[in-house]
């Protein structure tokens, strides 16, 4: 396969932050705009998304561990269990749903 130097700017804490994403998934950039170029042309649209765990992203972002992490996210599934017993909360299945 015949390959070709792309050269273009971007912001230097950009290419920071996204460098230590990228070593997370075990990527480099040029292995990831090949990826992101080769699913651009065959879904003819943006691609797709390749993301660390909640887990990982909240612990890189917010300094959270796991354990706190799960803890907040139960204590979230309870209030929103509370909000739907007492009718603070309605899913909405169907439009008729929307009529109050």
């Amino acid at each position: 396969m015949s390959t070709i130097q792309v050269r273009t700017r971007i912001d230097r804490n950009l290419k920071q932050k996204s460098d230590v994403v990228l070593k997370r998934l075990g990527l480099d950039a040029g292995s990831f705009v090949s990826m992101a170029l080769t699913q651009l042309v065959n879904r003819r649209g943006l691609p797709f998304a390749v993301t660390e765990s909640d887990a990982g992203y909240f612990a890189s972002e917010y300094g959270v561990t796991a354990a706190q992490s799960a803890k907040a996210g139960a204590a979230m599934r309870r209030e929103i269990d509370h909000a739907r017993r007492t009718g603070k909360l309605r899913e909405i299945t169907e439009l008729a749903d929307l009529d109050p």
